[in-house]
């Protein structure tokens, strides 16, 4: 529990400390959002007079910042604790995709004001795209449009698997196989593959299940490219219109995109033979007015736009961190989404096997889960696509949330979540 004088700062802070505006362009659709407090942990720490190493947090973040590029924020609540920006847009390091540009050229690009990365940066979410794909099944769920238990012999009934059911699909058991493994010659990638394509082609092929349903829980993408393409029949809208009516709007998400939206499709796109990978060209909707990054591999080499990045459900939003908070308080804290009772469902253990056998892998509805001895439940997702390696994590106990962006596949973060709670819990969670 926290001591009575933080609780008490908390609300105070709430009005004292309203986030400044930070955008880049037009600032008049600042008021659209919904207010996020920012409580900058030296302040907290002066007014309450009770000591703690508040610095740690920030050379904690700022030594990860020296190899992450990329986003940070850690919040608490509505109530940002912690907020960073580190690096650059695009990284302009390795001349593979620049050959005409010398070193000196790279360098100007790359230190740029315009290239700076900046807090309002919109990411490529990843497979943290989920949990948005599972809630909008679970709302429809829970209006009683859809069952858990609908297969989609049912739903999508051209598929070939008839009894795979939808709590199949959330849950990672249904053993229908990993879309990322086809062969890109058997789709039509003229243009971006979309989920529309990849039912056609799962018809077409009708690959046989990887395992019976229900047997093994294997990770796999096409479950919820699956469920998307279910959004859509159900609702009798497009997917992209249903999570934004339904999701990104009420909680107040307005810098959120999907891939589908970021494209101009105003522009015409380089042809491709079938089967052709990557286009090299990066045609942005102007209207977006919000820095963008693009994602780097390992080697720095800018990640190309995939074909598969028109496949939906399974990634394919882009937001960016204020908007991540505005939704894991709507969604996990306030339920302004989904009531108590569908939400909690979506954070515990759902892929228990028919023969009762626990995966090591708990999962949830669109959320992986772990129990950790030191910190409680931790209900988080990672994301790894197209160069990104993102990072979002929540702990119910208390409403610390942590989310990590980053347009460098570097792992420059990868396991500091662990150091960023103990600091956290160090600074806040003290007994009476």
């Amino acid at each position: 529990m926290l001591k009575k004088g933080i609780l008490v700062l908390l609300c105070l802070f709430s009005v004292l400390f309203l986030k400044a505006d930070q955008s880049v362009g037009d600032t008049s659709e600042t008021t659209r959002h919904k207010a996020i407090v920012n409580k900058p942990l030296e302040t907290l720490a002066e007014l309450t007079g009770f000591g703690f190493d508040v610095d740690s947090l920030i050379r904690f973040a700022d030594a990860m910042g020296e190899t992450m590029n990329g986003t940070l924020i850690i919040a608490r609540n509505d109530t940002v604790l912690l907020e960073r920006a580190y690096g650059y847009l695009q990284l302009y390091e390795n001349c593979t995709n620049y050959p005409n540009m010398s070193e000196s050229q790279l360098e100007a690009k790359r230190l740029h004001p315009d290239n700076k990365m900046w807090p309002e940066a919109l990411f490529d979410l990843a497979s943290i795209s989920k949990q948005f794909t599972a809630a909008a099944i679970l709302k429809l769920c829970s209006e009683g449009k859809l069952s858990l238990n609908d297969t989609l012999g049912k739903l999508v009934p051209e598929l070939p698997y008839k009894k795979v059911t939808v709590r199949h699909l959330l849950t990672h058991t249904s053993g229908i196989p990993e879309y990322f493994n086809f062969k890109y010659d058997i789709f039509d990638t003229a243009t971006f593959v979309d989920n529309a394509q990849l039912v056609r082609v799962l018809k077409r092929q009708k690959y046989p299940l990887v395992f019976p349903s229900g047997t093994r829980f294997e990770y796999c993408n096409s479950n919820y490219a699956i469920l998307a393409v279910i959004v859509e029949r159900v609702s009798g809208i497009t997917f992209e219109d249903y999570v934004r009516d339904n999701m990104f709007e009420p909680a107040g998400m307005h810098d959120t995109y999907f891939f589908t939206e970021i494209i101009d499709n105003n522009r015409r796109w380089p042809s491709a033979k079938s089967g052709d990978i990557y286009t090299n060209k990066a045609w942005i909707n102007p209207d977006i007015n919000l820095p963008m990054t693009r994602g780097h591999k390992r080697n720095g080499i800018l990640a190309l736009f995939d074909r598969f990045n028109g496949i939906l459900g399974d990634k394919g939003i882009y937001t960016n961190l204020e908007d991540m908070i505005r939704w894991t308080n709507a969604y996990f804290i306030n339920y302004e989404i989904l009531p108590k009772e569908w939400v909690d469902k979506a954070c515990m253990r759902q892929n228990t096997l028919n023969n009762g056998i626990l995966p090591k892998q708990s999962y949830g509805y669109g959320l992986r889960l772990e129990e950790s001895p030191t910190h409680g439940l931790l209900v988080y997702h990672g994301g790894l696509w197209d160069g990104y390696q993102n990072l979002w994590l929540y702990r119910p106990k208390d409403k610390v949330q942590i989310v990590f962006l980053s347009n460098y596949y570097n792992g420059a973060h990868a396991g500091k979540s662990d150091g960023v709670l103990n600091i956290i819990d160090n600074l806040i969670s003290h007994d009476d």
